[in-house]
This record gives C-alpha cells, sequence and structure tokens, in this order.
C-alpha cells in the first residue's frame, strides 16, 4: 500500500542555509518534496547547495512561488505550524500520531513552516487546515526552522516505520476532495460580493472578520461538488 508523505513548504525564509539544512533532513527521512515561498536571497544559493551536503537533488527540484496561495493550490491538506497562541478558529495539534494520520488520510498534503524571525502570520494561516504545534520547554518556545523540520521529519517517519504493517486503509481516503485553489477562488468570490454589500464594518475589523470566514469554510473537507453548490448558492443569491 503506497505510504503518503507531505510536502514541506517553507514561507519566506531567510538564511539560504537553514534551507540546505532543512533539504538534508528531509533527506534524511525520506521526504522529498521542497517548496519555497518568497525566500529573501536569491534563488538558486550557493550556501544552500553547500548546506544541503548530498542532497542536492531535493534542492535542484524545489519549486519556488511568489505566494502560499499559488504554493499550495494543488493541495488538500494544509498543516501550518506555529509556537505561539493564536486566536483563530483553527482546529490545533500537538500530537505526531494525529498529524501523521491526517496525512495518510489525505491523498496531497503539505506542512507549512513559517520564517526564522517572525514565524507565520495569521494571513499566511487563513488556508490551513490545522494548525500545528511540537510541545517545547516553557523557558523557550522557538525552535531554529531546520530543528523544527528535523523533528516534525523524523517523528513522522517514525510513525511510518511503527505502523508499516498496519498502514491506514487508504480506501477511507476522502474522495473527491477540493483543492485550495477551488477553496480560494469560492472565497475570492464571496469576499468581494461581501465587499459590494458593505459586510465588512467597521473597516477595522475587515481582516479579522476574513480571517473567520476563512476559518467557518476550513473546518470540514469540502468536496469539489460542495464548493459549485457554494458557488451555486452565492450566485443564485446575488441575482
Amino acid at each position: 500500500m503506497k505510504v503518503l508523505k507531505p510536502a514541506i513548504i517553507l514561507v519566506r525564509p531567510q538564511l539560504p542555509e537553514n534551507i540546505g539544512m532543512v533539504a538534508r533532513v528531509m533527506q534524511n527521512f525520506d521526504l522529498k518534496d521542497l517548496i519555497l515561498v518568497r525566500p529573501r536571497e536569491k534563488w538558486p544559493n550557493k550556501k544552500t547547495i553547500n548546506a544541503s551536503k548530498s542532497a542536492s537533488n531535493i534542492i535542484n527540484k524545489a519549486k519556488v512561488y511568489d505566494s502560499i496561495s499559488e504554493a499550495i493550490s494543488t493541495f488538500n491538506l494544509i498543516v501550518a505550524t506555529t509556537n505561539r497562541k493564536r486566536f483563530l478558529e483553527k482546529k490545533c495539534i500537538n500530537q505526531f500520531n494525529t498529524l501523521s494520520k491526517l496525512i495518510q488520510l489525505n491523498k496531497k498534503s503539505a506542512i507549512l513552516f513559517g520564517p526564522e524571525n517572525s514565524g507565520l502570520s495569521n494571513e499566511d494561516l487563513r488556508l490551513a487546515d490545522f494548525l500545528f504545534t511540537i510541545d517545547t520547554s516553557n523557558n523557550n518556545h522557538s525552535l531554529n526552522l531546520s530543528h523544527a523540520v528535523a523533528i516534525t521529519s523524523y517523528k513522522l517517519n517514525e510513525f511510518l516505520v511503527k505502523n508499516k504493517k498496519n498502514t491506514i486503509d487508504q480506501k477511507k481516503l476522502l474522495k473527491d476532495q477540493s483543492s485550495k485553489k477551488e477553496i480560494k477562488n469560492f472565497l475570492n468570490f464571496l469576499i468581494l460580493n461581501l465587499d459590494k454589500n458593505n459586510f465588512f464594518y467597521p473597516a477595522a475589523k475587515r481582516e479579522s472578520m476574513i480571517d473567520n470566514i476563512y476559518s467557518i469554510f476550513l473546518k470540514s473537507s469540502l468536496t469539489k461538488k460542495e464548493v459549485k453548490t457554494l458557488w451555486g448558492i452565492i450566485k443564485n443569491i446575488g441575482n
């Protein structure tokens, strides 16, 4: 039975050495797909290649995008890592077993890691299905980017090794899952119509209200058919 593994997406990574070390640990644990969103340094970068050691194949195949929405457009499940409390209506998990099972139940998944200095913003998290936190000591919650990816890669691999004979039945895979691009297009249309009807009031709360709208629609795994139905509902109301 095929084992499903996530892509690793680095959002606005700042240090090319960190990207190289991420590729190195991905290779250690047999993860192959690396995606970068707006890396700070020119790409490709010699420092990255040097830090990646023998994982240059991952670096050479890495895809680079200008935005998160482009980077995740073809994925069905997005898990975003965070080390701080968020006032967002998002499902939060901190168990690697749960994370591993979710990945095995979704056709195409990715894990987001934020920039070294600030982590992911609320806007970055809008299309995430889950927030994931690595439990650390209260003395210091912050992890180096490559260390966070290393821990995650190791624990996912550990789960797969331990459960090799009891791999989740992928007949249970969520069928006809919508992609993030399909959900994003629908929500863009919805927000445009809400703007036309002056829904976002007061203006100062517009972004937090949009965060809430995203959270509502990301709470369930919408199928392609369900997204099409939602399109029809909104268009019909608009008429």
